[in-house]
């Protein structure tokens, strides 16, 4: 089976090449009544809303845009958001263990918390203010039942989002209560503790509604390996209509993520159960003022709390601590309008306040805050009608490290109907974390109170990331071969990245002392491709692949990603109101956290779902049985640690 997915991998990219940008995947097209025709395969493109803050169609935004539906993520049969982002081009999978999975994009020189994406939930940032900041636990507290769509941006984006945007944007949308009215439960039960539930409700008519999802997953992780992981959430979301063009939107959710961490081996990260504590409240207006104008307002608050803590094997009575707690307050409003008949414009600001507080890890007793200002813009300009120019960009004033200007200027042409080339240049940057400004972690004696290590003292030198990239994409639709393809030709120069330095040996132990620096980064050249085909209205078939190289001046820094990465979904809707799902995907060689370079070799994995729907009066129903990684064992981060066969059950019904 792998060599005729391989082959088909290579015919599809051939024709890929031939045709040679960015491209969503579309939602799944009904059969019609009298017969199906070319245009029932592929309706409209798809409207992105999250790339320059304006609603787009896909040929027309300023970058290579995925849009992942629902009935893809049910039909994917994935428990966690990762496993639907191993289809995006360029996305690679992983983790340090089993209980901290994610994702990085182009991870070429990222690391394991994944802190140069993005990823909003209904606007609302998930990236962690506390230590390096972080996005897979912010990936983890989303209940996959409850999105209604993704749109990942790859491809930089901090012209419209600012820092944290530094290499994508996930933008995850969730289900309006207007339309999740009713109620829908699901249990999932399977190998290596595989122990999932969800329930949600939703009331109200068709001005008014609110919805609660209350969640649980849980399984044991990796092979060999303390990580087990229990994740329990709840989220409640209200939105109303009152009238006069106002939409209101209210959300309030808790998750807590309790999970195994650490390695026997290895003294100063010894295994034990941590946890991650978070907490939300969003608001948010918008009105429709006619003629192409809207006003939005967003207000977001965001709590954390990490308990990570263990006793020092080597030492009686110290305790080493990793844990504290962090806060960030955000408020931002836009205005859309038509200046021009061929000028559509966004423009707009954002406050955002945050602060941590950790003794142990900035050995400070106060909080310790940083405040931020952006103001973006972004016009729409179309001087012909084959020809759409984006240009706009955001500034940023942090309080610690200053001001900084992310620009963007994009050319979609389409050079015939169905088939738009784009072009452009942007540059961006992130600014450090609080805990790469100001990190201090000391270990005292615990009698004595001699300092034994200071193991991080960032002297608040380092300045922020930045990077230059260049893309050359194509978008096209070939409606009588029911294809559509999607390349992305990138160069990615990195600059200023940061990283660790030692520079001394403080305390008794000696032990190495590191601060925060800036160094020359990578340049990542290579282009991807994306390619839906629909033979027939009741399968889908997407392939995605990527293929780049690292430049680097630093050996490890050339191998910090794979040189290739190739992802298959095959959805099929068979007789019986059955459905069936093939998931294959290729990672090449790369390292992972540092090991040497020729740790990880490449790895497979195969996924596959069978699906019953059936119907007991007004309540639908669907029961399927899913097959993770079914070609046998993969490693992930150190041979002794894999990720084996897990079959598990999924019952649906809806109400």
């Amino acid at each position: 089976m792998r060599r005729q997915i391989n082959r088909f991998a290579q015919v599809t990219a051939a024709l890929s090449i031939l045709t040679s940008g960015g491209f969503a995947l579309a939602a799944p097209v009904e059969p019609v009544a009298g017969g199906t025709s070319e245009h029932d395969y592929f309706s409209d493109l798809p409207v992105v809303l999250s790339v320059s803050r304006l609603a787009q169609p896909l040929d027309e935004t300023p970058g290579a845009v995925t849009v992942i539906d629902r009935d893809m993520i049910r039909r994917s049969g994935a428990r966690e958001l990762v496993d639907i982002l191993r289809l995006v081009p360029g996305f690679i999978i992983g983790g340090f263990n089993g209980a901290n999975p994610l994702a990085a994009y182009h991870a070429g020189f990222d690391d394991n918390i994944s802190r140069h994406l993005q990823i909003l939930v209904d606007g609302r940032s998930v990236y962690s203010s506390f230590l390096l900041g972080d996005t897979h636990r912010g990936m983890m507290g989303v209940v996959l039942e409850d999105i209604e769509r993704i749109e990942v941006l790859r491809g930089s984006n901090s012209a419209a989002y600012g820092a944290n945007a530094f290499l994508g944007v996930i933008n995850i949308i969730t289900r309006n209560a207007l339309d999740a009215r009713g109620g829908m439960m699901s249990v999932t039960a399977g190998e290596r503790g595989i122990d999932d539930n969800m329930v949600r409700v939703g009331v109200g008519n068709d001005r008014a509604a609110i919805r609660a999802t209350l969640a649980r997953r849980a399984d044991s992780g990796l092979d060999h390996l303390y990580d087990d992981k229990r994740v329990e959430q709840l989220h409640l979301r209200a939105d109303f209509r009152p009238g006069g063009g106002d939409e209101i939107s209210l959300s309030a959710g808790k998750f807590v993520d309790s999970y195994g961490d650490g390695f026997p081996n290895e003294s100063g990260n010894m295994p034990r159960t941590s946890q991650f504590g978070g907490d939300y409240l969003q608001g948010s207006w918008r009105r429709d003022l006619g003629q192409g104008r809207n006003l939005q307002v967003l207000a977001t608050l965001d709590n954390e709390r990490i308990r990570d803590n263990f006793p020092y094997p080597l030492l009686d009575g110290l305790v080493i601590d990793f844990g504290g707690t962090a806060r960030r307050t955000s408020i931002q409003a836009q205005h859309s309008f038509s200046p021009g008949a061929n000028v559509r414009a966004v423009w707009g600001g954002e406050y955002r306040h945050e602060s941590v507080n950790s003794k142990p890890v900035y050995f400070v007793d106060e909080d310790l805050t940083s405040h931020q200002w952006r103001w973006f813009g972004n016009a729409e300009w179309r001087p012909h009608h084959r020809l759409l120019i984006n240009a706009g960009g955001l500034w940023e004033y942090h309080s610690i490290v200053g001001a900084r200007m992310s620009p963007r200027l994009m050319a979609n042409v389409r050079v015939a109907n169905g088939h738009t080339i784009r072009a452009g240049i942007t540059e961006a940057h992130r600014s450090p974390t609080l805990y790469e400004l100001r990190g201090d972690v000391r270990y005292y004696h615990p009698t004595l109170g001699v300092l034994l290590a200071n193991t991080v003292k960032a002297t608040g030198g380092v300045k922020p990331e930045t990077m230059l990239v260049r893309e050359l994409g194509y978008l096209g639709e070939f409606p009588k071969a029911r294809l559509m393809i999607d390349v992305r030709a990138f160069d990615e120069r990195i600059d200023t990245l940061v990283g660790s330095h030692t520079y001394a040996k403080l305390g008794l132990l000696k032990k190495d002392t590191d601060d925060m620096v800036n160094k020359p980064g990578p340049r990542i050249l290579g282009w991807e491709h994306q390619t839906t085909w629909r033979p027939t209205s009741g399968t889908r078939i997407i392939l995605s692949q990527q293929f780049s190289r690292i430049d680097s001046a630093e050996t490890n820094e050339r191998h910090n990603a794979p040189t290739d990465t190739t992802a298959l979904a095959w959805f099929q809707d068979l007789p019986g109101n059955l459905s069936a799902s093939l998931m294959y995907a290729t990672t090449g060689a790369m390292t992972w956290r540092g090991y040497p370079a020729n740790l990880l070799k490449s790895e497979h994995q195969l996924d596959l779902r069978l699906a019953w729907k059936f119907r007991v009066g007004t309540t639908r129903g669907e029961l399927a049985g899913t097959v993770q990684q079914a070609n046998g064992p993969r490693q992930e981060l150190l041979p002794t640690y894999t990720l084996d066969r897990r079959a598990y059950a999924t019952l649906r019904l809806e109400f």
